[in-house]
């Protein structure tokens, strides 16, 4: 291999998002390697960042991801300190295969064989009826639809976005409440937080009472 074909470890792909997990990466997580809680769902319509293109792309289907750190998507197993990944030698098929001089191998298998919450949840699982009925209610596309209506003075779209807003919020806290779970586990369940996402289109979710309102900053996409 030449210089020019060896990574530099300068971590650029690591601070530009944790790895989308496939078929491949499912016996790292039934060992325990990669936890629940270290992983988050983004869901069909969510703008994500889209490794090969390098740019935000809205999703056509669900993907498992690794979490980022400090409110951004640097990988959680990725040291800036140290330019090290504490996953090095059991590192996600994606991980393995990402070289931003030559991105040809990862770009053949990024959108196959992705994992989904069914795959990683047995059926009858407890908690699938949790989740299916949360997808319904608060699908991002709704929400994302919901939020531009609402900007531009809707108040029954406004009125929408609020009840699926405390749904989400709700939901969140009752299944950590009634299962005992890590509050982090949230993330892989029911992806994130609709006020997140509500975030990255410049709208501020306020509680107030134990309701919300919105704070409609410039507008975003």
């Amino acid at each position: 291999m030449t210089p020019e074909a060896t990574c530099k470890r300068c971590g650029d792909c690591c601070r530009n998002g944790g790895p989308a997990l496939h078929r491949q990466d499912l016996p790292l997580i039934q060992d325990g390697t990669i936890p629940l809680a270290d992983i988050v769902t983004l869901r069909p319509g969510e703008w994500a960042y889209d490794q090969p293109a390098k740019r935000l792309l809205p999703l056509g289907e669900e993907i498992l991801k690794i979490k980022g750190r400090d409110s951004a998507w640097t990988c959680i197993y990725y040291s800036p300190e140290g330019r090290a990944c504490g996953l090095y030698e059991t590192r996600p098929i994606e991980c393995q295969l990402l070289f931003c001089r030559d991105i040809e191998p990862i770009a053949a298998m990024y959108d196959k064989d992705r994992l989904t919450r069914a795959d990683l949840l047995p059926t009858g699982h407890p908690l699938l009826d949790l989740v299916r009925g949360h997808d319904e209610k608060c699908a991002p596309l709704r929400m994302e639809e919901a939020a531009k209506m609402a900007r531009a003075g809707d108040a029954e779209a406004g009125a929408d976005l609020k009840e699926m807003v405390v749904f989400d919020m709700e939901l969140r806290r009752l299944t950590q409440e009634k299962s005992g779970m890590a509050r982090n586990i949230n993330d892989f369940l029911f992806g994130r937080p609709l006020r997140t996402l509500l975030r990255a289109m410049n709208i501020n979710v306020y509680e107030v009472g134990g309701s919300v309102r919105f704070g409609f900053d410039q507008e975003g996409k």
